[in-house]
């Protein structure tokens, strides 16, 4: 699944392929990989309902079993819409207000690059199992390789009217956007401004910053307010990355009461990075309980750097997280010494292992060379083997060159009348890839760091 973008912000086109296990994008501050970032996450999250389906969902209660044939023409309709809402959302996306979104964004195009043809003949060989839960309701859906239909089983089990009246409702919606975006399931994203959004959650409300515009607007003499528009109307106050983080902040006490099957990963990330325990009380708050003090609670804004920028991460994969998610992470390295960058990204190669799939933008040449790292231990060589040992690596802290896509965002060196960023795809060779910045920048550094030395030293230039 390949996104095309174009007249996004500083960026001219480019295109991203979603199907690789991880995405990296890099480049100079200011090209435009955050904004690309945003509206993958919008796509990919998006729900839009899509008519409802009262003959599936009775046939599949009364028959407990049948076969859902795939309508490429449906999907790619779905898959249009899904494009369409995108463009009536950027607003919301962006946190700002709609004549801007309008005059920023009127040329952006963020669309899905496969034709009808090109959809039908990848998912013709897509294999996957997923489990949908609809109230009370619990459907397995299996798709094997090499045919057009979806295989649906309801469990046994006692279901109510209610249940009945909204799996007209929604099934088939579900079905058509699990399709429209395979190989991704969810997507959960972590903006830059993720320490802020637990240390500052209460502060930062969504639903009290809501409750209080309703009130100021309600209460306002000089200006009419119809109560209906007020109640669907977009709040914008944040863009929607930084949003949803609040809205998981505000729900946290409900968050914590389910465990996702990545829970014990989620505290391998705890041991080896935070050295203790992030909790969530029974209020839903947000603690610390560190190895070194085990009898202390620690509140989340008094916790060191790295635990506020990680935390999020630790409560997505305790409660949150499902097999063949989108996990975005803009600059993973923020608050991180040199040593954990490189833990975090052996443990983000033991996540792509488990299933999931990794979005990631860095500047960091720790975090690249760690992935080139593991690229190189991606080698069935002998000696690779032997060093892999040597140097303390996990077996699933590899991952091959052709399960990942590096971006590099950049304006033209050549051309100054040329004012939009291209996104250049960059070759990865067995020992990984370079960052064109990264590497001209550090080798800058150096040779001032030469000169200067040998000036100190010996009193003369190296020349």
């Amino acid at each position: 699944m390949k996104i095309n973008i174009k007249e996004l912000g500083a960026i001219k086109e480019g295109t991203i392929d979603l199907s690789k296990k991880l995405n990296v994008f890099c480049g100079p501050n200011g090209t435009g990989k955050t904004y690309v970032a945003y509206v993958i996450y919008a796509l990919m999250k998006a729900g839009i309902h899509f008519g409802r389906n009262d003959k599936l969902a009775t046939e599949l209660i009364d028959k407990k079993q049948l076969i859902f044939e795939i309508d490429y023409a449906l999907l790619y309709k779905y898959r249009s819409d899904l494009q369409a809402n995108l463009k009536s959302e950027y607003d919301t996306l962006f946190g700002i207000g709609k004549e801007l979104a309008s005059h920023y964004f009127e040329n952006t195009v963020v669309s899905f690059a496969e034709t009808e043809t090109e959809l039908r003949d990848e998912f013709y060989w897509y294999s996957f199992k997923k489990q949908i839960i609809i109230g009370n309701i619990e459907i397995q859906v299996v798709k094997e390789t090499c045919n057009n239909y979806l295989d649906l089983t309801l469990t046994d089990k006692t279901i109510s009217t209610k249940d009945i009246e909204y799996l007209g409702f929604v099934l088939q919606t579900l079905l058509l956007s699990l399709c429209a975006t395979y190989p991704i399931g969810s997507t959960y994203i972590l903006p830059v401004e993720r320490n802020s959004i637990f240390t500052f959650s209460k502060e930062l409300s969504i639903r009290k910053q809501e409750a209080f515009d309703h009130f100021n607007a309600l209460t306002n003499k000089e200006q009419k307010v119809d109560k209906f528009d007020l109640f669907f109307k977009k709040n914008t106050r944040y863009p929607l990355p930084i949003k949803d983080g609040l809205l998981i902040a505000d729900d946290l006490s409900e968050i914590k009461k389910k465990n996702s099957e990545f829970y014990e990963f989620a505290t391998e990330l705890e041991n080896e990075l935070l050295h203790g325990k992030v909790q969530i009380t029974s209020e839903g708050e947000l603690q610390f309980k560190s190895d070194k003090a085990p009898k202390k609670l620690l509140p989340i804004h008094m916790t060191a750097s790295i635990i506020k920028s990680l935390s999020s991460l630790v409560v997505y994969l305790k409660h949150i997280a499902s097999k063949n998610d989108l996990i975005i992470i803009d600059e993973p390295e923020i608050n991180l010494h040199p040593d954990n960058q490189i833990l975090l990204v052996r443990l983000f190669a033991r996540l792509i292992n488990k299933g999931f799939r990794l979005l990631i933008s860095t500047h960091s040449d720790y975090v690249v060379r760690e992935l080139n790292n593991i690229i190189m231990l991606s080698s069935d060589k002998q000696e690779v083997n032997s060093l892999r040992e040597k140097f303390g690596y996990k077996t699933e802290e590899s991952i091959s060159k052709d399960d990942i896509a590096v971006y590099y965002f950049n304006y033209p060196s050549k051309g100054r009348n040329i004012k939009q960023v291209n996104i250049e795809i960059i070759e990865i060779d067995d020992s990984g890839f370079e960052i064109p910045s990264v590497d001209a920048t550090i080798d800058a550094q150096n040779n001032v760091s030469e000169e200067l030395f040998y000036a100190l030293k010996y009193n003369k230039s190296n020349e």
